[in-house]
């Protein structure tokens, strides 16, 4: 009996949507990858062309993540398995 994980991934490459799930992921993962600390004053929103748009509570917050963008790029990256996010952008919008 096969898995259905390859089955499903084979089909997602087959029809160049594996790389739309991957991002997809990233952003749904969002609170997991980073921890609950920066999940609860941040938010991933989207992600297009590499650029993970991301929400963030307010000023302080998004001057203390700008310093950690190239950690947390890795992170998403290591945790994607592969360079999806290239750029991480932070806007301040409280929620």
């Amino acid at each position: 009996m096969k898995q259905i994980g390859p089955l499903i991934e084979n089909i997602l490459k087959r029809n160049n949507l594996w790389n739309g799930y991957q991002q997809y992921l990233v952003v749904v993962h969002w609170d997991d990858i980073v921890g609950a600390e920066l999940a609860e004053v941040t938010r991933a929103e989207s992600i297009s062309k590499g650029v993970l748009k991301v929400l963030v509570k307010d000023s302080v917050w998004s001057y203390h993540l700008s310093m950690l963008k190239p950690k947390l790029i890795g992170k998403l990256n290591e945790k994607a398995g592969r360079g999806i996010v290239k750029d991480i952008f932070f806007k301040i919008e409280p929620f």
